[in-house]
Formats: structure tokens, C-alpha cells, sequence
């Protein structure tokens, strides 16, 4: 009766080992979407790195027109005045260019917020479902070792003496 119990009660356990085998493989995958967002968010900071690197450009080019400046002084009111014109159609540009990549982030923050948002309930709903199923089964098993502890109660009162 001994080695029944033993081996009911190994066939219950490597279930239970089967099922957090399931759910170690479900964090897993977890894992691995994590990684494709990181690099989802890797290739964002390429773009921005892009950007930065366009900005220092204009950085670059504006130094050498304060470079002109200084070495060409007899022409100074022309060169201010095609400047002026130069630097309000990049102030333009830029503007144009920051309002792109500005509503260009946003949208991004909002598909961004809302994927995550998403994979999070996910999340959630996936905890709650494996919480609720290893409640289950705890339970199943407190039930089980109950019934198995009266059992043992039962046959240790009706042993002869």
C-alpha cells in the first residue's frame, strides 16, 4: 500500500514539475519578445543618432559661416544680410524638421504606449490564468493529501493490535 502511495504521489508531483516546465518555457518566450522590443527601441536610437548627427551638420556649417564672418570684414553687411535669408530658411527647415520628428515621436510614443500597454494586459491575463490554474491545483492537492492523510488515519485505527 506504502509503494502505491509513493508512486501516485511521484506521478502527481512530475505533473505539477511538467506544468512549471510550461510555464518556465511560457516566461521564456516573454523573454524573447522583450528582446525584440529592445531592439525595436535600439533602432530608434539609430534614427535619433542620425538626426544628431544632421543637427551637428548645421552646427558645423554655422561655424564656418561665423568663420567668414571674421575673415571677411569689408563685406560684412552683404554677407550679414545673405546670411539672414540663409539662416531664416534653415530655422524654416529646421522647424519643419523638428515638427516632423516631433509628431513623428508622439505617434511613435503612442504606438509604442499602446503595444506595451497591450503586452502588458497580456501579461497580466497570462499571470492570472497561471495563478488561478496553479491555485487549482494546489488545491487538488491539499484535497488529495487530506483524503490519502484520513486513509492513513482509517487503516492505522483499524489495524489489529
Amino acid at each position: 500500500m506504502d509503494q502505491e502511495l509513493v508512486q501516485y504521489l511521484d506521478g502527481r508531483f512530475n505533473e505539477v514539475n511538467d506544468r512549471f516546465t510550461e510555464v518556465d518555457n511560457r516566461f521564456n518566450e516573454m523573454n524573447q519578445r522583450f528582446s525584440a522590443v529592445d531592439e525595436r527601441f535600439n533602432e530608434v536610437n539609430q534614427r535619433f543618432n542620425a538626426v544628431d548627427e544632421r543637427f551637428n551638420e548645421v552646427n558645423q556649417r554655422f561655424s564656418a559661416v561665423d568663420e567668414r564672418f571674421n575673415e571677411v570684414y569689408e563685406r560684412i553687411d552683404e554677407v550679414k544680410r545673405h546670411n539672414g535669408v540663409l539662416i531664416e530658411g534653415l530655422r524654416h527647415e529646421l522647424h519643419l524638421v523638428a515638427d516632423g520628428l516631433l509628431m513623428h515621436v508622439e505617434v511613435r510614443h503612442r504606438e509604442d504606449r499602446d503595444y506595451f500597454d497591450h503586452k502588458f494586459e497580456d501579461m497580466a491575463t497570462l499571470f492570472r490564468s497561471s495563478h488561478d490554474h496553479l491555485q487549482q491545483q494546489q488545491d487538488e492537492l491539499r484535497e488529495s493529501q487530506e483524503q490519502l492523510r484520513q486513509r492513513m488515519e482509517n487503516l492505522e485505527q483499524n489495524r489489529p493490535q
